[in-house]
């Protein structure tokens, strides 16, 4: 091919963004109760009163989910970071008098992965028992006395986008003339996610399970209420569900009221999933109305009033709840980012319907 002449116009355009954000915040008290960090006093509920600002996650936020997921074996602590963990773990040995051992990420999955396990297996056959004898599936809890609440969050987020376009007339020295159009699209995006959080002592989180009726995740009321979450005889500031959410609960004294965390699922025992297992009785995987507990479940709520609300599984029009849940961890958050619970694991349950809505067990900070 011989070119005469050409009339050639390319033209390309880049876009590109790279971000980081990086948040760290450390709460440590001595005593039996947490002082109030954030100012929630002022902003306490009364009775009777039940205030609707809740924080509020769109479907897109939480189906979201990073272009690059971490695996265990490259969540290793950054250089800069090990002398923050280090004086972070030394605070607390002078705070509790006790030795700590920094576990590496892989020891720290493997560990929790077998100590779930256990957990599990010991605490269903000590409901099973306790059942028998028609005694509480749990035990009041101790405080210890002091609290650490460390919390770590760093997000980086890349993206570019470059086109590339290229239009003209050729003339070849045949006669020939050729035209021609080409259009290029280069893009990439990159996220990275790292979180770290250590409760201690008092800090650590108490998990009940929820259930869903929106077919949203779980939410939780920024305003908190007094209630003896892990049954040590005091009372807790934690937060409540949203109106479109309910605690599950069994009312073990038929008193017609939900009073500490005894009678919720999970609250105690932080195996909210297991505690409901014990009382599967035919082995099914469901709890629905061949097991006697049925009857006796109450989703545990509150009107716009604040006022209490008590219904069982068959007037909400549930049918049977799935004892088989996967993890599924993510951060509830008020609006100046203080954490007020994580959703931990999730399962599902079946209305009488045929329509299926969510159940979860979600930490609950108090």
């Amino acid at each position: 091919m011989k070119i005469a002449s050409s009339d050639i116009l390319l033209s390309s355009q880049r876009v590109a963004t790279a971000k980081t954000e990086a948040k760290e915040s450390l709460r440590m008290w001595v005593g039996d109760q947490r002082p109030d960090f954030e100012g929630r006093q002022q902003s306490r509920a009364t009775p009777g009163r039940l205030r609707t600002d809740a924080v509020h996650f769109s479907q897109a936020a939480q189906q979201a989910q990073p272009s690059k997921q971490i695996a265990p074996d490259d969540a290793e602590l950054s250089p800069e970071d090990q002398p923050k963990m280090a004086l972070l773990v030394r605070m607390i040995e002078i705070l509790t008098g006790k030795k700590i051992k920094l576990l590496s990420p892989k020891e720290l999955s493997e560990g929790m992965q077998k100590a779930q396990a256990q957990t599990q297996e010991a605490t269903a056959a000590l409901q099973k028992a306790q059942q028998a004898a028609g005694q509480s599936a749990s035990a009041p809890s101790e405080r210890a006395g002091y609290g650490v609440e460390y919390d770590a969050y760093e997000r980086h987020y890349e993206a570019e986008k470059t086109t590339f376009a290229a239009e003209g007339v050729i003339q070849t020295q045949d006669g020939k003339t050729i035209e021609f159009s080409v259009n290029l699209s280069m893009s990439r995006e990159f996220l990275r996610e790292q979180s770290v959080s250590v409760r201690e002592g008092d800090a650590k989180l108490k998990d009940p399970l929820v259930l869903n009726f929106a077919g949203n995740a779980a939410e939780l009321t920024t305003t908190r209420f007094n209630f003896d979450i892990d049954s040590d005889g005091r009372l807790d500031q934690v937060a409540f569900v949203g109106p479109n959410s309910g605690f599950l609960a069994l009312d073990r004294n038929h008193d017609g009221a939900i009073n500490d965390g005894l009678e919720l699922f999970g609250a105690s025992t932080g195996e909210g999933f297991a505690e409901l297992a014990a009382y599967d009785q035919d082995g099914n995987q469901w709890i629905d109305e061949n097991d006697p507990i049925y009857q006796n479940l109450r989703i545990w709520s509150k009107d716009a009033q604040g006022n209490d609300q008590l219904v069982s599984l068959g007037e909400r029009g549930i049918g049977a709840i799935y004892l088989g849940h996967v993890t599924s961890p993510f951060s509830l958050k008020d609006s100046a980012n203080a954490l007020v619970g994580q959703i931990r694991e999730s399962g599902v349950f079946l209305n009488e319907n045929g329509a299926v809505g969510t159940v979860q067990q979600v930490d609950l900070s108090a």
